[in-house]
């Protein structure tokens, strides 16, 4: 009787152990879907509001460069050099709580902070190249 004691109590700690093990493997790979998901901030960005852009580059797990451009002048100035970094299942524009950057999927756009909102910077050159009527440029005379 002792020994079926033992085996139930063995046969739990295996059980445990699989239990964590399975944890862990599902914590990391929502870690990933996470960066990944995070990660379609990357590129180049036109403001919908105004004359901003901005260019967000990735630098490690986690973390983001933010450039933002002003366009109000015949050439671009820096606005704001930021780190957008993924706290708590958030993306931050630097240390203030306060700037949060949120990319919408459905509609394509990226919010900045006190920015505003941003669009792909290829996806606007192409409604922009589309409004262009072909006929009145006539090249190839």
């Amino acid at each position: 009787m002792n020994d079926n004691k033992t085996y139930s109590g063995s046969a739990a700690a295996v059980l445990n152990r699989e239990i964590k093990a399975r944890t862990e493997i599902v914590r990391t790979l929502a870690d990933m879907e996470e960066q990944l998901d995070a990660d379609r901030i990357c590129g180049s960005w036109l403001s919908t509001e105004g004359q901003l852009s901005t260019v967000v580059r990735r630098l490690g797990p986690g973390m983001w460069r933010a450039v933002v451009f002003d366009h109000t002048l015949c050439y671009k100035r820096v606005v704001q050099e930021a780190v957008i970094t993924l706290r708590r299942h958030k993306l931050r524009l630097g240390a203030d709580d306060g700037n949060r950057v949120v990319y919408d999927a459905a509609s394509d756009t990226l919010t900045i902070g006190c920015y505003g909102r941003f669009a792909p910077e290829d996806t606007v050159a192409v409604r922009n190249d589309d409004a262009i009527p072909a006929d009145e440029y006539p090249f190839n005379e």
